[in-house]
């Protein structure tokens, strides 16, 4: 499997080098600059419970991070959402230990923030989904909750970084007829932008949490997969590697 680095507003890329300690489809990755080193790092977490791998682009070669002591959410076999970037380092959601793993970039270290009062029982009739994202420089958890044919979707802000009494629920969605919700903007106005496959028309929509039924697109013959938001830059990538 081949990775490529692609900046979408210079339309330039370059191909990375070949990982050389796990080659399963099951993984995540993200991009995050280490103001330490004065460099790009790539963080890739391996979902079949091999090692983690970091990426520093001036090295050009990948190196074994010692294997992770956390799960990875399967909501990431589904989105292929990255890891949340904040202060200097990934964080995503561990199903087995309920918590926020969180590894720096800078110093390699691994550490654990506390989830917010979620229920996390999953069971026959029943199950919960998670997610986290970064919102107005804030580490967010969002939840989808199956319950008769229907989804109940939460999310939560972290007000203060790894402040457990700082998680605040910022909204629910009831009875929605979206499942493996993700969470992709939040505007200036406080709305959020999100994206779930809908339960009719079976492709992926996107949909804005203040929107009681609308959604994009609405017909088969525009469907996607996924959409990512990114900051624009014209940083080449080229000129990192």
């Amino acid at each position: 499997m081949r990775l490529w680095l692609w900046n979408p507003s210079t339309r330039e890329s370059i191909v990375l080098p070949r990982t050389r300690f796990s080659d399963g489809l099951d993984f995540t990755c993200g991009l995050g600059y280490d103001s330490t080193s004065n460099d790009y790092k790539i963080f890739k977490i391996n979902g079949d419970r091999s090692c983690n791998e970091i990426l520093a682009l001036k090295s050009g070669s990948w190196r074994k991070i010692d294997k992770h002591h956390a799960g990875i959410h399967p909501v990431w076999r589904f989105t292929m959402d990255s890891p949340a970037f904040l202060h200097d380092a990934f964080h995503w959601v561990c199903s087995l230990k309920k918590s926020v793993v969180s590894f720096n970039i800078s110093n390699e270290v691994y550490a654990e923030l506390p989830m917010p009062d979620v229920r996390l029982v999953i069971s026959d009739s029943n199950f919960i989904i998670y997610g986290i994202s970064v919102l107005g420089g804030m580490l967010c958890v969002y939840s989808t909750y199956a319950h008769k044919d229907k989804y109940n979707f939460n999310l939560w802000v972290m007000k203060d970084y790894n402040v457990e009494e700082s998680w605040n629920k910022l909204f629910n969605i009831p009875s929605t007829d979206l499942n493996l919700i993700s969470l992709k903007y939040w505007f200036s106005d406080g709305e959020v932008l999100l994206l779930g496959i809908h339960l009719v028309h079976k492709h992926s929509v996107f949909k804005t949490s203040k929107e009681a039924s609308g959604f994009w697109p609405q017909s088969n013959s525009q469907r996607f997969v996924n959409g990512f938001v990114y900051t624009e830059s014209l940083i080449s990538p080229k000129s990192l590697a």
